[in-house]
């Protein structure tokens, strides 16, 4: 009989913990990060309005949404103003993945709510996501660990030494992550109720063609 593998879903990854298993460092400071404090939407951009009456919808109603009600009211139809279309690389949502580690003595797996790849059908060398969690003041899991455990298991999988980067929500509050190597950085809070949805709007747009880049190289 062969060696019995221990498994472990992401949403129990915290993000020490991921530290502590696969070597990480977090940092804070990027100069993507600092690219992004400077991006702004035209003030005549097509999708202005649209994304204003987002802001308004989710400064009445963020603190009554559960996860789903957030996702459905607010995150989908904000993303699909950003337009991840291409021919190159593609939307997958809810779609599992998995890493053996340490030895392949032990297992890491899950379903990611969003992320771009490669592929038709099936995700090939994703190298986006974003992970959704709505509730600001519970503290039974981590969004963060969520998330980065997805990002870590993409990393290993893609053998291709490009940055893998996401976005984890947490409430109002959405913060931006940059995996290289074994030094994963995150962003300040952006507020979506606030004007803060215009600056990360800008950033979306700005991974739309950053994606097109990379996935053309791969």
């Amino acid at each position: 009989m062969g060696k019995k593998i221990a498994s472990k879903p992401f949403k129990d990854w915290k993000y020490e913990e991921i530290n502590d298993t696969f070597g990480m460092m977090r940092k804070f400071e990027h100069t993507l990060f600092e690219e992004f404090a400077s991006m702004k939407l035209p003030e005549k951009y097509a999708y202005r309005q649209e994304i204003e009456d987002l802001r308004k919808l989710a400064f009445e109603y963020i603190d009554s949404w559960n996860e789903d009600e957030y996702k459905f009211m607010f995150i989908s139809p904000f993303i699909r103003l950003a337009k991840f279309i291409s021919p190159h690389y593609k939307v997958f949502t809810q779609r599992y993945l998995s890493l053996k580690y340490d030895n392949d003595t032990k297992s890491t797996e899950g379903l990611v709510e969003f992320m771009l790849a490669k592929g038709l059908q099936d995700p090939k060398k994703p190298h986006f996501f974003l992970h959704e969690y709505k509730p600001e003041k519970r503290r039974d899991n981590d969004p963060l660990g969520q998330l980065l455990i997805a990002m870590v298991a993409s990393q290993k999988t893609n053998q291709d030494e490009k940055p893998i980067y996401g976005i984890y929500v947490n409430g109002r509050n959405w913060f931006f992550v940059i995996l290289e190597d074994k030094t994963y950085y995150t962003s300040q809070a952006y507020s979506i109720d606030g004007q803060d949805i215009f600056t990360v709007f800008a950033i979306l747009l700005f991974f739309t063609h950053l994606m097109e880049k990379l996935y053309t190289e791969i």
